[in-house]
């Protein structure tokens, strides 16, 4: 499952930076960056209830370190604003990479 949250990790990161290559697309990036969170937010809310003590660590952007439970994590890739404040894509590219690191699923 985690290399399944990295590709899509990966690919929200991709459209996104090419957003502003493709304005004749872009229409269509936006709502593929917002089916991605979705599927992403399914994930990781999946992976919460199997691991309901596991959180992620962020830094927001006052660079304050939040500890947020995946649960929360999967609600607030629903949030555009939270996505961004919180750098959450790529939060979640990294601790899903130390998980791997790690050898766990």
């Amino acid at each position: 499952m985690y290399r399944d949250i990295l590709t899509m990790c990966w690919s929200i990161k991709e459209v996104n930076n090419n957003l502003t290559d493709r304005k004749p697309t872009s229409d269509y990036s936006i709502k593929y960056l917002k089916d991605a969170c979705s599927d992403l937010a399914m994930l990781m809310r999946e992976l919460g209830r199997s691991m309901p003590g596991e959180a992620i660590d962020v830094v927001d952007k006052k660079g304050q370190k939040k500890s947020i439970a995946l649960s929360d994590v999967a609600e607030m890739l629903y949030d555009a604003r939270k996505i961004i404040e919180l750098n959450l894509i790529d939060n979640i590219d990294r601790w899903a990479r130390a998980r791997m690191a790690a050898g766990a699923q």
